[in-house]
């Protein structure tokens, strides 16, 4: 009696499997993804549009299988439910130790996804136990559901619907993204999950792996490119100048603009640098913000525009070791180090300077009492920190330093405490305001930049530095400040793509006295700086430095080919050579293996090894002797975090809780830096201490 009624409850259920497998797949995901019912709970009533966009292509993906007998359906229903299981399972193991969700470039790799499974804590446990459920669910399917009378109307109906629904998706996805607002989050992938859910945000990350494969991808093609493109220029290995890239964010000339007047020069030291050393503009790839991909041309000489439209390689694409400057220049004996004077995590640095080559990365964690301009650490701090990693060296350095200070929005209202004063007759009162906010801004930075070019004169040391802005500020909304300004007409023509996303830079050596005025593309930067250091460079750098050797005006913008001056062909091997090595088999490094990179062991994040040398302990107090302590530093005691108090870099202190008093044997001290995220970015060793009552 029970069977048959199971059977008859079963039979009316149709409805029920097509709704509601879908949804408690893509929550089983979503659970084991975010670790607990709660917080995917919390996420559906935040974001209900992606959620529901969520649902629609699991909907799809599911009952793709609809057409087939209903037990062959539901035994491929319990193998996705199980596959998404250990998906969502997966990609929570790895946020949690490499700080990054699982990607859709994770699945080009498997050395890397071997390496990462290795590592997961009990993961083959989790993935047995996970594939013994579906399999349990498969075997309760077969004996429990009843045959079915085929409906093949129904079955088609159903079929061609999700066939359609996932056909929109692929050709469609566009549109889908603009009617539900929809936005890949490239700051940091953590983010874009936590927004979007793990489903939607894997297919926004999937929607940037179409990068075509160029015709005429072959090894014959890479080789004639790499013997053709020898370096142009002659190299000193003796010679080893410090080389130092400062990258200003949002840095840029407002005297620029000729229908405004300022009291006072905003940025007079860049002024006196253009009229003695080497500068020009640099063409970025972005404008008012995307930071992260003129800092990519900059390091790899790769350019964007051969990627698709909207696309961060940091945040899509760099997910194994490329050859770029640092280690191009680390191979030659050089310490190279990143600092940035925001979280580390932003656009994915932490993870992507160490596929880059650098020693280590500073971040704004790492920073001690810095002072703040606003809402970010003054541009002065970055200088100092670049000064001290000069003197601690006993290497040359090549060091990338990346600001905030300049970062928007900039304030519709005035400051009374600007010294700066801007004035313009077609100006509207919030535009004059922003203007000169934005002036009184470059104004504290151009200062820093004449403290850090003093400070490397009293160095002594052979260096060379290179400054710029990543991009244009966004000042106003809809370009308001600079149509208002006369800056632009709003007729997107040529010239006024060129001028949105033209910044002036300035370099900086007390070694040559050689003066050019050059214009180049971002991507053309650190092949610039290798020439200028006499330093050798890779395949990539080499073919550079013969399209720089032809032209100082060497542009590439693909949104008007037909101004660019680098030809059809050049233009066909530079895409060959980066996509061989971006997403191709590495011919290039097959014709130079000593270019290979391999995998960055050594990097760290920080000044450098955060180490305990000594702890004791005085009335309730831990006193711990140590090197390359941060302000940020936590102490733990058996795993158990303490209030701690920073001293220096060489010291700090923490209060031992009361019921400490009794204790006695040996526990394990420690020190950890989280960031903003809660990850653990840096530790020390852990540190016996005997205690006793």
């Amino acid at each position: 009696m029970k069977y048959s009624l199971i059977k008859q409850r079963l039979k009316s259920t149709n409805l029920l499997y097509l709704l509601m497998i879908p949804l408690v797949t893509l929550l089983a995901l979503q659970i084991f993804y975010n670790g607990d019912l709660f917080s995917v709970y919390a996420w559906i009533i935040e974001y209900p549009k992606q959620f529901l966009v969520s649902y629609i292509l699991m909907f799809g993906i599911i009952n793709i299988f609809y057409g087939l007998p209903r037990k062959a359906y539901l035994a491929i229903c319990s193998i996705l439910f199980g596959l998404f299981s250990i998906l969502g399972y997966i990609s929570r193991q790895k946020l949690n130790i490499k700080g990054s969700p699982l990607l859709p470039t994770d699945f080009s790799i498997a050395k890397e996804a071997i390496e990462i499974s290795g590592r997961f804590k009990d993961v083959y446990i989790w993935m047995a136990l996970i594939a013994i459920g579906a399999l349990v669910l498969i075997v309760l399917m077969l004996k429990f559901t009843p045959r079915e009378k085929y409906k093949w109307q129904q079955k088609t109906a159903v079929f061609l619907t999700s066939l359609t629904l996932l056909t929109t998706f692929y050709t469609a996805f566009g549109p889908i993204k603009k009617a539900f607002a929809l936005q890949l989050n490239n700051l940091s992938q953590k983010i874009n999950y936590k927004e979007n859910g793990m489903m939607l945000g894997f297919a926004l990350n999937a929607e940037y792996l179409k990068v075509q494969e160029p015709a005429n991808y072959q090894e014959d093609s890479i080789k004639q490119v790499v013997e053709g493109n020898k370096a142009s220029y002659s190299t000193a290995p003796d010679f080893k100048p410090n080389i130092i890239f400062v990258m200003s964010e949002a840095f840029w000339d407002p005297t620029l603009m000729k229908n405004v007047s300022f009291n006072q020069d905003p940025m007079p030291f860049f002024h006196s640098l253009q009229k003695s050393q080497t500068s020009g503009t640099m063409l970025s790839p972005v404008y008012g913000g995307g930071t992260a991909n003129t800092e990519f041309e900059v390091l790899t000489g790769f350019s964007t525009q051969f990627l698709p439209n909207g696309a961060i390689p940091y945040a899509q694409y760099v997910n194994k070791p490329i050859e770029a400057l640092p280690t191009i220049l680390q191979r030659q004996g050089y310490a190279t180090s990143a600092i940035h004077t925001y979280d580390n995590w932003f656009y994915n640095r932490n993870n992507v300077y160490k596929d880059l080559g650098f020693d280590k990365f500073i971040s704004k964690e790492y920073f001690n009492s810095p002072e703040y301009k606003g809402s970010y650490i003054r541009d002065t701090e970055l200088t100092k920190k670049i000064l001290d990693e000069v003197k601690a060296t006993d290497k040359s350095d090549f060091i990338y330093a990346t600001s905030m200070q300049a970062h928007g929005p900039y304030s519709s209202t005035p400051n009374p405490e600007n010294q700066i004063k801007v004035s313009g007759s077609n100006l509207s009162p919030a535009s004059q305001a922003i203007l000169e906010n934005y002036s009184n801004t470059v104004a504290d930075v151009d200062q820093s930049l004449k403290q850090l070019i003093e400070g490397l004169e009293q160095s002594g040391e052979p260096t060379e530095v290179i400054f710029y802005g990543d991009h244009l500020p966004m000042l106003g909304d809809d370009y308001s400040v600079y149509k208002e300004a006369g800056f632009i007409k709003g007729d997107n023509s040529y010239q006024e793509n060129l001028d949105l996303h033209s910044v002036p830079f300035v370099t900086w050596n007390n070694f040559s006295t050689t003066k050019q005025d050059l214009s180049l593309s971002s991507n053309f930067l650190g092949t610039y700086a290798l020439q200028l250091a006499q330093k050798s460079g890779s395949p990539m750098t080499d073919f550079l430095s013969n399209l720089l050797q032809k032209d100082s005006d060497v542009v590439i913008n693909q949104d008007y080919p037909s101004q660019e001056k680098i030809t059809p062909t050049e233009v066909t091997q530079y895409k060959l050579l980066q996509y061989d090595l971006m997403f191709g088999q590495e011919f290039t490094n097959l014709l130079e293996p000593s270019h290979k990179p391999s995998t960055n062991t050594a990097y760290i994040q920080g000044e450098g090894p955060v180490k305990i040398t000594k702890a004791v302990i005085t009335d309730g107090l831990l006193t711990i002797e140590g090197e390359n302590l941060s302000q940020n530093d936590k102490v733990y005691i058996d795993g158990k975090t303490m209030d701690s108090t920073f001293a220096n870099s060489n010291g700090l202190s923490a209060s031992l809780p009361k019921d400490f008093s009794g204790k006695s044997g040996t526990v394990d001290v420690q020190i950890k830096l989280s960031d903003s995220m809660s990850k653990v970015i840096s530790q020390s060793n852990v540190y016996q201490l005997s205690v006793s009552n």
